[in-house]
């Protein structure tokens, strides 16, 4: 009666957590109704897929459920203090920071400080939550779940679901190539690796961990989303998460209403074009918005177009970005091309031209024009 419980418990807040993302979506704008759809179906399928028998793997009867344990850990982190103010602290950052675009920012931040704490900070969740519950695991349940702070973000070919457990191999969505050696892996979501069923080729964004390393069995850790390979280009922009020191800060320009005010100063009088030439390095590659889909494409960036500062003050800035796949170049807008690597310099010049677009609205010669012409 008991696990029954839990086992509702989790379903409802897991059901609460998606409706809040659904009403978030649904609010920001109307063109959030397709992520508004999708939101309810993925609710409405992981609520009717049944539990797994069991999880293997655990070391010991207190890992027989890691489901509950990780939904435990979660509460831990997030609710109580002083995890609640770090974790809210990380979830600002990257709210304001270089992974703000990304859809459910919030959550995904979440999983990142669960795992691997507020980047620079001695308090680490895990080891946090392991001391005030060192009753309920013996050493080596303990030990077993501190691998879990070897998460790790990234893309996973889906492969056969049998004896309660998924294969998975790392996916290199820059090559779209597999890329590294098959594995097994349990999975804490609702409904467990049988979610997965008849998913098999598609890609999994998810967190791994080690769970039995020495039988080559992982750790699925539950918050996830899948796609085809044709469509999970997106995925690409949430890898920026294992980089928290760079992404889970503020921008310089959003740390206050004084800072805004300084650098729109600056930017109003800036020659956008000369600035972006003195910063950027070529070729890079680079997430693109492209007609018609509605998820940004992974393309290489050779160079900007040629222009004049008088132009670019009217028309923009523009990259010349071939697109092999439909035999055709792009004149892609400044505003539609975020660079890949969170950690270079042309990530950040590209996010300062950004948000001054975002403040400012469209250069004067283009209003209500797309941000990139077909060539």
């Amino acid at each position: 009666m008991a696990q029954h419980k839990r086992d509702e418990d989790k379903k409802r807040r897991r059901k609460k957590r998606l409706e809040k993302r659904a009403r978030a979506a649904g609010a920001r704008s109307e063109s959030a109704l397709d992520e508004l759809g999708q939101i309810i179906g993925t609710l409405q399928r992981h609520l009717a897929v049944p539990e797994p028998e069991r999880w293997p793997g655990g070391c010991d009867p207190s890992l027989a459920r890691p489901d509950l344990v990780k939904l435990d850990l979660a509460q831990f982190a997030t609710e109580r203090s002083p995890g609640r103010e770090k974790a809210k602290q990380f979830e600002d950052g990257c709210c304001k920071g270089l992974v703000h675009l990304l859809s459910a920012v919030d959550h995904w931040s979440w999983e990142e400080f669960i795992y691997h704490g507020l980047p620079g900070d001695s308090w680490h969740p895990i080891d946090a939550y392991l001391a005030q519950a060192a009753a309920r695991y013996p050493p080596a349940a303990a030990a077993q779940l501190r691998r879990w702070k070897d998460a790790r973000l990234g893309l996973y070919e889906i492969g056969e679901v049998t004896d309660d457990t998924v294969a998975l191999r790392e996916w290199d969505g820059v090559r779209r190539v597999p890329a590294g050696p098959p594995l097994w892996a349990i999975t804490l979501n609702i409904g467990g690796v049988d979610i997965l069923r008849g998913q098999e080729g598609m890609i999994l964004l998810t967190y791994l961990a080690p769970w039995l390393p020495e039988a080559n069995l992982y750790c699925g850790m539950g918050y996830s989303r899948t796609a085809d390979k044709g469509s999970c280009d997106y995925f690409l922009l949430h890898l920026g998460l294992r980089h928290p020191d760079v992404v889970g800060r503020p921008l310089p320009w959003n740390e206050d209403r004084g800072a805004e005010e300084r650098y729109m100063s600056e930017w109003l009088s800036r020659e956008w074009l000369g600035w972006l030439e003195e910063r950027l390095v070529f070729p890079f590659p680079a997430l693109i918005g492209v007609p018609p889909r509605s998820e940004p494409r992974l393309l290489e960036v050779p160079g900007l177009l040629p222009s004049t500062a008088e132009d670019a003050r009217l028309y923009g800035i523009y990259f010349d970005v071939p697109w092999e796949e439909m035999k055709m170049s792009l004149a892609a807008g400044g505003t539609v091309v975020i660079p890949l690597d969170v950690t270079s310099r042309n990530r950040l010049a590209l996010a300062e031209y950004h948000a001054f677009r975002k403040r400012v609205g469209k250069p004067p010669g283009v209003q209500g024009k797309p941000a990139y012409l077909e060539m």
